[in-house]
């Protein structure tokens, strides 16, 4: 019997749409399914249909944390690899590890680091 390979997801979480645009075509030729989400809400049902390989989040989100969300999603699923994609890195403790995007980084190093958040290893 052989066990099917986990989809390779992506969710990215911003109340900005331009900033969701840019990722969109940041990520587009990444393997795997993209999924856009302008919320916390928003994105927990879609989490909850399909959890992530990659979660990347803004820090602000309409209705919560982007922080808060990717702990929360990182708790109970912890094969999610999850990044804040902000100007400056996280600047409180977090409970699990964390990658920081930087929201003004060049588009190539967003994209080598997504490509690396989309192959690492599952834990």
């Amino acid at each position: 019997m052989t066990t099917a390979k986990p989809m390779l997801t992506f969710l990215f979480v911003d109340e900005d749409p331009l900033a969701l645009a840019a990722l969109r075509r940041l990520a587009r030729d990444l393997p795997g399914c993209k999924r856009f989400a302008r919320g916390m809400c928003e994105a927990l049902v879609l989490v909850r249909d399909e959890p992530p390989r990659v979660l990347v989040s803004g820090a602000l989100l309409p209705d919560g944390d982007g922080l808060g969300l990717l702990e929360q999603v990182g708790a109970r699923h912890p094969r999610t690899a999850c990044a804040l994609n902000a100007v400056l890195p996280p600047q409180r403790p977090c409970s699990r590890p964390i990658t920081w995007l930087d929201r003004a980084a060049p588009p190539a190093e967003v994209h080598a680091l997504l490509r690396r958040l989309g192959t690492g290893p599952l834990a």
